[in-house]
């Protein structure tokens, strides 16, 4: 989300991005929204964007900038952070409403688990905030109470998400629109899992744990996706290797000199092959996390297979993914799963680094915080196409400060968290 919000705010070296809070303010927001109701849409959100978004483009253009820098550092920081995912929320659901439709799921789904999670207790200015006895404490506590919303009131709000799954399930077969029939299954799956996710509550699930699984559910459904539906690939699958090439070729183009070289001796000489080992990887580990079989085993495998894409170069899918299949690993398989069925519900196993976090972790903090910065700062704007590998270099320093995290909770010789902390609420409602 940061990385998006500075790139419409422009950089230091580029100067103010004129599409979104220049001169040109509302231009990007006024030019997708006409081709949106051109292409087709629905017609209630072709409405909206005529009556309200398009006649005040330059007021949301500035209004959309700020929300999603805004939101994304407090979810950096852990400040407020169940509001921040509501804001985050609203933002992504109508964004995906345009027709992003493969990577505004990829943020909505993981935000959607903050907010029930109530992620920041940790390691966020929350877990500070909330343990001050004056107004600021105060005002902390009350913002990330759970919603007043009643477990008996679940089943009702489950039956509700799953008519507007219907509708739009519907809705695939009422429009010729390719886009709109990708919005209507992908709606369609959000609402579903939503809607299982408040009935396995309803029955004595504990939120985070369920929450995970429809983080499993979803990124098996997306590995699946990628593989047998879409003809150009966000992730590598069973497309044609001529394709796949044509993919690895314009990364190598762009990316770092070493991995544009690794790509072009090792991969692009080998693509027929290599197709088939993405495929297969792809499928089993999609097919697997959908129905909970092995979750550990399988996560990993698909852990390190996304990290090695993201490293190549496959920024646009690739890390969200992985920031979905982290959680689903470590906490998911056991509601819906065939691990619950067998009995296998044991934590991911994670070895405690031998190198003392005293040294590895501000390290780890500048490296990440390094890799970030130098990135942001060069990327333009207004060019046509950025290179990948500064983009892929912003992707892994997050990853860098999120195994610094990763390594502190080791450390805190904390029990495993499947159930809440003495005194925290680990839940949507009281």
């Amino acid at each position: 989300m940061f990385a998006g919000g500075w790139w419409k705010l422009g950089t230091f070296a580029s100067g103010p991005n004129e599409d979104w809070i220049g001169a040109n303010a509302g231009g990007d927001i006024t030019r997708v929204s006409e081709r949106v109701i051109e292409d087709g849409v629905y017609g209630w959100y072709a409405t909206l964007l005529e009556t309200v978004v398009i006649p005040y483009a330059a007021e949301w253009s500035y209004i959309a900038t700020a929300a999603q820098l805004l939101t994304a550092l407090a979810l950096i920081v852990g400040l407020w952070t169940r509001p921040a995912a509501i804001c985050g929320l609203l933002y992504f659901l109508p964004v995906f409403h345009f027709g992003t439709i493969r990577t505004s799921p990829l943020f909505t789904v993981p935000i959607v688990f903050v907010f029930v999670a109530n992620a920041g207790r940790y390691y966020g200015l929350d877990a500070i905030l909330e343990s001050r006895p004056d107004a600021i404490g105060r005002l902390t506590r009350v913002l990330n109470h759970p919603l007043p919303i009643a477990k008996r009131w679940y089943p009702g709000l489950a039956a509700g998400l799953s008519l507007i799954s219907v509708y739009y399930l519907l809705s695939i077969l009422a429009v010729d629109a390719s886009r709109v029939e990708f919005i209507g299954l992908e709606m369609m799956i959000f609402t579903a899992l939503t809607a299982g996710g408040l009935l396995a509550v309803w029955r004595g699930g504990t939120p985070t744990l369920v929450a995970a699984d429809g983080l499993r559910i979803f990124v098996g459904y997306r590995f699946l996706q990628e593989i047998f539906v879409r003809t150009d690939p966000g992730l590598p699958g069973w497309a044609a290797a001529e394709t796949q090439a044509a993919v690895f070729e314009s990364i190598a183009a762009t990316h770092l000199s070493p991995v544009g070289l690794l790509i072009e001796s090792l991969v692009l000489p080998a693509m027929s092959a290599w197709v088939v080992v993405f495929a297969v990887i792809q499928t089993t580990t999609g097919l697997a996390l959908i129905v909970g079989w092995r979750t550990r085993t399988m996560g990993l495998l698909a852990i390190g297979y996304l990290f090695l894409l993201t490293a190549l170069g496959f920024v646009r899918l690739g890390p969200l993914l992985l920031a979905s299949l982290v959680i689903a690993t470590a906490l998911g398989g056991r509601h819906a799963s065939l691990d619950a069925i067998a009995g296998r519900e044991s934590m991911l196993s994670v070895p405690t680094s031998q190198i003392p976090p005293a040294t590895l972790a501000p390290a780890t903090l500048v490296l990440g915080v390094c890799l970030i910065g130098a990135s942001l700062v060069v990327i333009d704007p207004s060019a046509d196409v950025n290179p990948t590998g500064l983009e892929t270099l912003i992707m892994l320093g997050f990853i860098a400060i999120a195994g610094l995290v990763g390594l502190l909770e080791r450390t805190r010789n904390d029990p495993p968290h499947t159930t809440p902390r003495t005194g925290e609420t680990d839940s949507i409602s009281d």
